[in-house]
């Protein structure tokens, strides 16, 4: 009977220290890209809602972190596939603005504004915002979405040879090389 007394008490010490020792922190990226990566598993199972409120929840948790431009294309590109693209545009220009430098973010958001039909009126209104360089990405992109390849190549040929040091150069070139051949 006092060996059971000694032997609990002694499992009580250990499993109590164990509590003591534990990590107390809670690190909102490390649950960010768990959402997210639970998201991607739902979206190949198809299951379009846990997928959104994953995704969702990464994004809630780190919501202006460049990191988080990732949960928002993903969002994006689920609402997309399910029909929405009037709510995946604002998760693309969100995406756009906290990682700007990342070609892929113009390229869904102007083949975004196509689907929407408001190529034209964004267009306009990319040329009037000429005090940030980056915006001639975007016009060339939507040069090329409206139809107009020849002018929209131009102008991105353009940005390259005056931007040739920004990283998202490299993707604007690969993009001009895939409209030349036709690709696109």
């Amino acid at each position: 009977m006092h060996l059971k007394k000694i032997f609990f008490l002694v499992l009580i010490l250990l499993f109590s220290e164990q509590k003591v020792l534990a990590y107390a922190e809670i690190r909102a990226e490390n649950n960010a890209f768990r959402h997210n990566n639970k998201g991607l598993i739902y979206l190949k199972e198809n299951y379009y809602f846990g997928a959104i409120k994953e995704f969702q929840i990464a994004i809630d948790l780190m919501p202006e972190a460049q990191g988080s431009a990732v949960y928002y294309i993903n969002l994006g590109m689920t609402y997309e596939k399910i029909g929405y693209t009037e709510l995946a545009l604002p998760c693309y220009e969100k995406a756009l603005s906290l990682h700007p430098l990342y070609f892929d973010y113009y390229r869904r958001v102007a083949e975004c504004y196509k689907k929407l039909g408001i190529v034209d009126k964004k267009l306009e209104e990319y040329k009037n915002k000429t005090f940030n360089p980056l915006n001639r990405i975007m016009i060339g992109l939507l040069y090329v979405q409206r139809g107009d390849r020849a002018i929209g190549v131009t102008l991105l040929d353009d940005f390259c040879n005056d931007e040739k040091e920004l990283i998202v150069t490299s993707g604007v070139r690969e993009y001009i090389e895939r409209v030349v051949k036709g690709k696109l």
